[in-house]
């Protein structure tokens, strides 16, 4: 298939159109193809990247033999320039999947408006995080047996870190050292990793009554599937099953007009009673059980995006601190128990004593029925807390610092409460200047939440910068009223 504004390379002579040549820069070695229309170049390194160009021969660039990068793509936001690749799109974040948000070449690409930030430092990254978070919306992690997802975390951020510990309460803490000199200020992350789910609350003729953990709407239950988390028989054991509920003329009179209330639905497991009495008890925990889904679009859907999303965000801040001197010291915190009482960090900001603190968690994205001044559109990138629970310098700090990196964001009003992990951490211990960052969902709260990766990206690449730009004074030059 002519892929559109191929057809002038087709029509030159074939002496230019077809050549090959072999040179080295010092660094690397080249070989190049010109087999008409298309253009390659290889290196010894086996990972390609293409690019096409006004003149339009197709062209293969390599990462260089040090550079790591376990995933080849393609370019869909084309190169405009015959000279410097300069990108057309000012926003250095916006590239269709196809691209893999990855850029081997930092030091040669520049933006249209002549931003010197280099293009996709941190996208690099995405390719590898989202087997990472498609893994994070398969395990369970209901508030107060966030173990599952717990040692998921664990096993990324270990590399990451420079110490690695459990809360008394079982949120990960990973450290990662400032290169400041002593004494060090510090600042934490705070992404919690619990989810909203059910438990079973009775066992009734083989079937499970169930009661909710976190804030479930129980509209969105019956027919859904789900996992049972078995403690009998000497052991955990994992049932598959589904929410049904009575028909309407078997329950009490007006609880069948409308929604059906959550202590009128019962879970099948499809076991005899008997079977169902020796593997079930009373308190086990009763998770989704749909798995992630890739959309089109560049969004992902599955449950527990809140906040499993803010996870993966906070890892992609991490692995680009790998790579960058930060003078403070950070904590990169994956909390429990937010959807319920915010106890993970609570008690982890009153144990690590933080100068500085950031909750990172998703809002309330546009979709149907849900299209007011309240939402924000997916892909558009995250939001800024505003309001008591936000320090107003911090919040004027990461404005100036998404308007230096062009990555869109929108301020989201919080009058009152956040209804994040930012409440606690504010209030703890003598008070904690406190920021909240939130990335976009759609269907919060539901097993098919959705959410738009170039928004993860995003999140991650502000956190990471911002962490960077703090000074070593940073602490005794912010006041309330800025």
């Amino acid at each position: 298939m002519l892929l559109p504004g191929l057809g002038r390379g087709a029509n030159r002579p074939k002496s230019e159109r077809s050549h090959s040549h072999a040179y080295h820069d010092g660094r690397y070695a080249y070989s190049h193809a010109h087999p008409g229309r298309f253009h390659a170049h290889k290196q010894p390194n086996r990972h390609a990247h293409s690019h096409r160009y006004p003149d339009s021969d197709y062209h293969r660039y390599p990462l260089p033999a040090g550079d790591f990068n376990p995933l080849s793509h393609n370019h869909i936001k084309f190169h405009t320039s015959r000279n410097a690749h300069r990108h057309t799109n000012a926003d250095p974040l916006l590239y269709s999947l196809a691209h893999q948000f990855t850029h081997p070449y930092l030091y040669a690409y520049k933006h249209r408006d002549g931003n010197a930030i280099a293009a996709g430092r941190i996208s690099r990254f995405m390719p590898i995080i989202l087997p990472f978070l498609k893994s994070l919306l398969s395990v369970p992690g209901l508030s107060g047996y966030e173990d599952p997802v717990a040692r998921l975390i664990e096993a990324e951020w270990r590399p990451l870190v420079d110490e690695l510990s459990l809360s008394r309460l079982g949120s990960v803490h990973g450290f990662k050292r400032g290169s400041g000199g002593d004494p060090r200020h510090s600042v934490m992350l705070a992404a919690h990793m619990d989810a909203i789910g059910l438990m079973v609350a009775q066992i009734q003729d083989g079937f499970l009554r169930i009661a909710p953990v976190g804030g479930v709407d129980p509209r969105i239950l019956p027919g859904q599937a789900v996992m049972v988390h078995a403690s009998g028989a000497g052991g955990q054991t994992d049932l598959p099953g589904v929410i049904v509920m009575p028909h309407a003329r078997l329950l009490p009179p007006g609880e069948g007009e409308g929604v059906v209330g959550v202590e009128h639905l019962l879970v099948d497991v499809g076991l005899l009673p008997s079977k169902v009495a020796s593997l079930v008890q009373v308190g086990d925990p009763v998770s989704f059980g749909t798995e992630p889904v890739e959309m089109s679009g560049e969004t992902l859907s599955g449950h527990s995006l809140d906040n499993r999303a803010s996870v993966a965000a906070l890892t992609l801040c991490l692995q680009e601190l790998g790579s960058k001197s930060h003078a403070w010291d950070v904590w990169a915190t994956a909390t429990v128990q937010e959807e319920i009482n915010f106890a993970g960090s609570t008690t982890s900001a009153f144990q690590l004593r933080p100068d500085l603190a950031i909750a990172i968690d998703t809002t309330f994205g546009k979709g149907p029925g849900a299209n007011d001044w309240q939402t924000f559109p997916l892909g558009n990138g995250p939001t800024f807390g505003h309001g008591p629970n936000i320090h107003p310098y911090l919040f004027k700090r990461f404005k100036e610092l998404a308007e230096q990196l062009e990555v869109p964001y929108a301020t989201e009003i919080m009058p009152g409460s956040s209804g994040t992990d930012g409440m606690a951490m504010q209030v703890s211990a003598e008070g904690i200047p406190n920021f909240v960052l939130s990335i976009p969902i759609r269907y919060m709260h539901t097993p098919v939440e959705m959410v738009a990766l170039k928004d993860i990206q995003r999140a991650g690449r502000l956190l990471a910068h911002f962490i960077v730009c703090l000074e070593p004074d940073f602490l005794h030059t912010i006041r309330w009223d800025d």
